[in-house]
């Protein structure tokens, strides 16, 4: 038998000393406490049971598994459902804000499942980056809305709880680079097995009918089995999921998660450090009482004082007023002028929606914008495609009034088909930029009245000449054409012969 325990957790940072987890699935559940020691943590209690024999309901049956591990409201308890109605996905997204990232991954979570976001609760966390990596993985977890209330309601049971969430989903730094095989519940038809790969983690069945051990669910160093050494291999290869729990409760991840992961409802916040603060508050009132009692009791003694006292403020109250009457003039110039400031740096650039109009209606109709059209902040990124390169397509997109600074990074053909990628800054035209502009544009509608007025003189001359032309043809055929007259005299005259 291997033995476990043996290893440190040395990427891990234990700010909890312990931590209760519990896991269940529609018939039984585990629990286990974990208490960190140095870098070690280990099994210092353990408890499982089953519907019916041990409960008379999954609520009390969890209920039962908390006390029997010796739970209370001091403790860190962190939940884990049954494998049903719940997913997630490892993504590598940029650097962004907390709000951005958010709206980032709504989008995300469309391309995970077709169900819509009103029928589900998700929530995410934000992993250890890798060295030499710019992005920054992502881990998204949703759950159907109907699973998310059947694990609320198997929880009431409980005085509190802190989180809830299934095993694989605390993985990272937890287990880092190590496989984790999730034990299959009675009601689950396989076993599924959590693989490190360059995006995060790979899911796969695991096709391996034997049963399984705890040696092969978690790695034997995770940490020292306590009284769990004391169950059979199968009995204790089902804890696997609470321990993964109960480390991830025992690490500072939590509270980094708590702000991006599925919120607690208010009725499972625990009630920690009651006696503190009722006491704080007690000591609190018994120091302003006293207080009171000390100028209630100097009161009688300094009544003229305080008269002093309250003549000489209305004074300054006076004084105070004349002052802020003084100042409201030069606060209200400083405001005007900060408000000027503001109007005056305020970025004022065209939206993303205008650009990509501009684009469209700049580029010739035999070509069109592919699916790459990417905005920055402004940067804009963007392929088009055409049967041909089109030469004067950055000029163009230099004219539009929304486009600055347009660079042809790269052309390409595959297939027929030419591809320009180009990147440009969105922002309006400078009074320089404009200027050249309209001047362009009249020198160009110049040239083009000169084209027009010399080619419909060209084609009046040329209508001219025709008509010329057409008379002397005429004029020609007059000439060949015998009068009648002539033709009866030259037979009289045959005639008299």
């Amino acid at each position: 038998m291997e033995r476990f325990g043996n290893g440190l957790h040395k990427m891990l940072s234990f700010t909890r000393n312990l931590a209760i987890a519990v896991t269940w699935s529609t018939d039984n559940c585990q629990a286990v406490r974990l208490r960190a020691d140095g870098n070690v943590c280990k099994v210092e209690a353990c408890w499982q049971g089953q519907v019916g024999k041990d409960g008379a309901s999954l609520a009390e049956l969890l209920l039962h598994a908390v006390k029997a591990v010796g739970g209370d409201d001091s403790i860190y308890i962190i939940a884990g459902g049954n494998g049903q109605g719940w997913g997630m996905a490892d993504l590598n997204m940029p650097s962004l804000k907390r709000d951005e990232l958010k709206n980032a991954l709504t989008f995300e979570l469309k391309k995970q499942t077709p169900l819509s976001a009103e029928k589900l609760h998700w929530g995410y966390r934000v992993l250890p980056k890798k060295a030499g990596v710019a992005t920054q993985p992502v881990r998204l977890f949703y759950v159907r809305t109907e699973h998310w209330n059947s694990w609320l309601k198997a929880a009431d049971g409980l005085h509190h709880i802190d989180a809830i969430l299934p095993a694989p989903v605390a993985l990272d730094p937890v287990l880092q680079d190590s496989t984790f095989v999730m034990p299959e519940p009675h009601d689950a038809p396989a076993r599924y097995e959590y693989v490190p790969c360059e995006s995060g983690r790979a899911v796969a069945p695991r096709n391996d009918n034997a049963p399984l051990t705890l040696a092969q669910a978690i790695p034997p160093e995770t940490c020292q089995l306590g009284p769990l050494a004391q169950l059979d291999e199968t009995a204790r290869a089902q804890f696997a999921p609470a321990i993964v729990l109960g480390i991830y409760g025992l690490t500072d991840c939590v509270n980094t998660d708590s702000a991006t992961m599925l919120p607690i409802p208010e009725r499972f916040r625990a009630r920690r450090h009651v006696a503190v603060k009722i006491a704080s508050a007690v000591i609190a009132v018994y120091i302003i009482g006293l207080i009171a009692y000390a100028i209630a009791g100097n009161f009688s003694g300094h009544a003229a004082q305080l008269r002093q006292i309250d003549q000489a403020i209305k004074k300054a109250q006076a004084e105070l007023d004349q002052l802020n009457e003084a100042m409201s003039l030069k606060v209200a110039e400083k405001t005007a002028l900060i408000r000027q400031e503001l109007q005056d740096n305020t970025p004022n650039r065209p939206d993303f929606p205008t650009v990509l109009m501009a684009v469209t209606q700049t580029i010739p109709s035999t070509h069109w914008i592919s699916d790459s059209f990417e905005w920055r902040d402004g940067q804009v990124s963007f392929k088009i495609q055409g049967s041909s390169k089109e030469m004067e397509l950055t000029s163009k997109l230099e004219d539009s009034k929304f486009l600055g600074d347009v660079t042809e990074r790269l052309s390409t053909m595959n297939n027929g088909a030419y591809t320009q990628r180009f990147e440009a800054i969105a922002r309006y035209d400078t009074e320089i930029e404009a200027d050249v502009l309209r001047t362009r544009q009249e020198t160009m509608k110049k040239r083009e009245e000169e084209r027009l007025k010399i080619q419909k003189e060209i084609e009046e001359k040329v209508k001219a000449a025709q008509a010329e032309e057409d008379a002397a043809l005429e004029e020609e055929d007059g000439a060949e054409t015998i009068p009648e007259g002539d033709e009866e005299s030259e037979d009289a005259e045959a005639e008299v012969i």
